[in-house]
């Protein structure tokens, strides 16, 4: 039987808005092109590898198509050595957030004032209440439903001695839930590994984002142009 891990993203330019209230961030890129963060996100990228590198055998990684996995995938790749088949699995793509990505509260609600019904909505029940233009939790937990179960049964095969799956946090969560039948406690932090199998987190990177660690947009802005 294989060993499943699930593996969130290291920290992004985005991830600031929810961490730090920066505004602007949603400048950099959009949802599915936002890289990780220069310093501290590939910092905790080769961590990461390093940790993965210490795995043996034969192993499968499964990766979402958005850039910030891939290009975490890619730092790892750097402190791990073996023969991994990678495969890019569309269906481990993050949830849609709509207007609300990379924006702080007070910035949605400023530029989209019609994101007011979100956030009134998430009061009453958060799992149902849809993202301005985008999904809601629920329609996540029922979208990655049929990936979890292909998971379930591929961990039973003898293929691999393990399966590692570069995701995302909501993406994760759900995962995890239609496999073990338990919710997580709390979200997956950037750059954690979490045993499906033995229902625990397995690492996470000693490198942190600083409380008021303010990102240069305009920077960003100049590479991307």
């Amino acid at each position: 039987m294989s060993k499943l891990y699930l593996i969130r993203h290291a920290f992004t330019p985005a991830n600031n808005a929810s961490y730090n209230n920066q505004q602007g961030l949603w400048r950099i890129a959009k949802d599915k092109d936002m890289p990780i963060e220069r310093e501290y996100g590939v910092k905790q990228a080769l961590e990461l590898g390093k940790f993965l590198g210490k795995l043996k055998g034969k192993i499968l990684i499964y990766v979402s198509p958005y850039y910030r996995v891939r290009q975490t995938l890619g730092y790892c790749l750097f402190n791990m050595e073996g023969n991994y088949d990678i495969r890019v699995l569309d269906e481990l793509h993050e949830f849609n957030s709509g207007v609300h990505y990379a924006h702080t509260v007070d910035e949605v609600l400023k530029m989209y004032p019609e994101s007011r019904k979100y956030f009134d909505a998430a009061k009453k029940d958060l799992e149902s209440a849809v993202y301005t233009g985008g999904e809601s939790r629920k329609m996540v937990k029922a979208r990655v439903k049929e990936v979890a179960l292909m998971l379930k049964e591929q961990v039973k095969s003898l293929d691999y001695d393990y399966i590692l799956v570069f995701g995302h946090g909501m993406t994760n969560r759900y995962i995890y839930y239609w496999i073990t039948g338990d919710d997580l406690n709390e979200d997956m932090k950037n750059g954690e590994v979490l045993s499906v199998s033995d229902k625990k987190s397995l690492f996470l990177p000693k490198t942190v984002v600083p409380k008021g660690f303010m990102i240069d947009i305009d920077s960003y802005l100049k590479e991307n142009i």
